[in-house]
């Protein structure tokens, strides 16, 4: 069983730019010169590089933050729950207060 390869973002960087160049030939050339097994992935990168070429250091793999809560300091958490629960408190004291009124 063959084990997945971890390329750095400066390898990436260097196998695109020698396929750009057109030093060495073709994908096929750079990819059996560089030892990558997946032409396909060496597509992907040159499609990156030319959208972005500063995407092909970031690591894209793993779960992706869902929410905006992530991006909200501890204070501002406890202070959101702090202020449902303070409405949610104030609901009951409305109702017997209006209870009281039409009595």
């Amino acid at each position: 069983m063959r084990k997945n390869n971890k390329y750095t973002g400066e390898f990436k960087g260097m196998l695109v730019r020698k396929y750009l160049s057109g030093q060495h030939g073709g994908l096929i050339t750079v990819a059996k010169i560089y030892g990558v097994r997946n032409v396909s992935q060496l597509k992907k990168w040159v499609k990156k590089y030319r959208e972005d070429p500063t995407s092909l250091h970031r690591e894209n793999r793993g779960r992706k933050k869902l929410s905006l809560k992530y991006d909200k300091s501890r204070e501002e958490l406890l202070q959101e729950q702090v202020d449902y629960l303070k409405m949610e408190n104030a609901i009951p004291k409305k109702w017997v207060q209006l209870i009281k009124e039409n009595n």
